[in-house]
């Protein structure tokens, strides 16, 4: 009985032996991977969040940041290998061609009730990222081209922000034009030197599809040439010089009150606008409505979870702790960041002090679509665009360029679903 209960004892300490170290292992916080890009807004957010994430949930955070280039291609190389380096990625449509790898999203929204707080243009595909029919990206971001003018202006001239097309927009710049002859303020501005800017113009202009019926990259001909060339006339619009204004140089004359209006990001502006150290429209500026036919180019950024997150619960839960409404204000106010959140822009004490802002975006943002464009079809038409303002092509040969570049470019299969979704392709 002895050697029994010996061989009994030894045995359980042996098994204790063996089993605590797993153990052990079991008990360890999980740790995820995030990334953002490196823009002293999102990423200083989510540095902000780690450690009352950390505390709340025992889920270990590692953020890496990095430049948006690098951030893409990090992304793109990971999931083409499988590699699993990150859990959690921040990106947009530039990385479509890997949209398969990124893990559907739809039975954690479904299961904690996630998503209702959100703009539903926004939460829609385009803004939202999809691939075969399945949410896989939630966004924590929203920015929309907008007009935004001067309001002191406006009531000198007697005139209001008040238009549904380009043409209603270009016919109150007429009338600004007139009002204000002999004085150093221009009816509009914008930063026509940011060569890849005075694309979003183009597509509130252009109704017409962006893929065709084959699913490759294409334009209707005849909107595209009559929309180019309304945006042209633009320029004989805005201040001297602005063929070569970059985004500094456009908000520094709307700054200055020497513009009536001007149209870009608002998230470039909007903290400045309402800094007197900055500005000298505080008080005296307004968001109006971005015209049609076509729509206000956005920008929102999704969180992503990739296929081969090794914890991809704990991933979502940072997804959750980092995008939700309060957050969404939060960050709107101290970063910057453009809400993505319809409770945002209807908070009653928020609208006490934005009311000249609020309303606005919101408009836009609930029009807003995302480009079906990789970035190489993106810089063939921007990089051809740069010449027809310069005078150097027409519309008809910039058109021919883009195409000739756009027939040698494969349209990733998600673009063509988000460009399908958001009513861009050919019928």
């Amino acid at each position: 009985m002895k050697r029994i209960c010996v061989f009994t004892v030894l045995s359980l300490i042996i098994s204790l032996m063996i089993v605590s170290p797993g153990t052990a292992l079991a008990q360890e916080p999980k740790e995820i991977v995030a990334t953002y890009m490196q823009a002293g807004t999102y990423d200083k957010a989510a540095e902000e969040l780690v450690p009352a994430f950390e505390k709340a949930t025992g889920i270990k955070v590692e953020l890496i940041v990095a430049p948006w280039d690098v951030l893409n291609q990090n992304h793109i190389t990971d999931l083409t290998t499988g590699t699993g380096a990150y859990d959690v990625m921040s990106g947009e449509f530039w990385i479509a061609t890997v949209f398969e790898h990124m893990l559907p999203l739809d039975e954690y929204v479904k299961r904690d009730n996630y998503g209702g707080d959100f703009i539903e243009r926004i939460w829609s595909p385009g803004p939202s990222n999809f691939y075969d029919g399945k949410r896989i990206g939630v966004p924590y971001s929203a920015d929309a081209y907008g007009i935004w003018y001067n309001t002191e202006i406006f009531e000198q001239c007697q005139l209001k922000a008040e238009w549904e097309t380009w043409d209603d927009y270009i016919a109150v710049l007429d009338k600004l034009q007139i009002c204000l002859k002999g004085k150093d303020i221009a009816p509009m501005v914008h930063y026509f030197g940011q060569i890849e800017q005075p694309a979003a113009i183009f597509l509130g202009m252009y109704d017409g599809y962006l893929v065709d019926k084959n699913g490759n990259y294409a334009l209707d001909r005849e909107k595209a040439v009559a929309a180019l060339n309304k945006m042209q006339s633009l320029l004989k619009y805005n201040p001297e010089g602005v063929l070569g204004f970059d985004f500094n140089a456009g908000n520094a004359v709307f700054l200055a009150g020497k513009a009536a209006t001007m149209v870009g990001w608002p998230s470039f502006i909007r903290a400045n606008a309402d800094d007197p150290a900055q500005s000298q429209v505080v008080g005296k500026w307004a968001m109006a409505k971005f015209p049609g036919p076509g729509f206000p180019m956005v920008s929102a950024w999704n969180l992503f979870i990739s296929k081969y997150s090794k914890n991809p619960d704990a991933a979502w839960e940072w997804i959750k702790f980092y995008a939700n409404p309060e957050n969404g204000t939060k960050f709107m106010l101290k970063y910057g960041i453009g809400s993505p959140f319809k409770t945002t822009y209807e908070d009653p004490e928020l609208l006490k002090t934005l009311a000249h802002f609020l309303p606005g975006q919101l408009e836009n943002l609930s029009r807003a679509k995302s480009l079906p464009w990789t970035f190489a079809a993106f810089e063939a038409f921007f990089r051809n665009e740069g010449d027809f303002h310069q005078g150097k092509i027409t519309a008809e040969e910039m058109l021919d360029r883009v195409q000739t570049e756009w027939n040698e470019i494969k349209v990733p299969e998600a673009l063509i679903q988000l460009a399908d979704a958001q009513g861009l392709k050919e019928k």
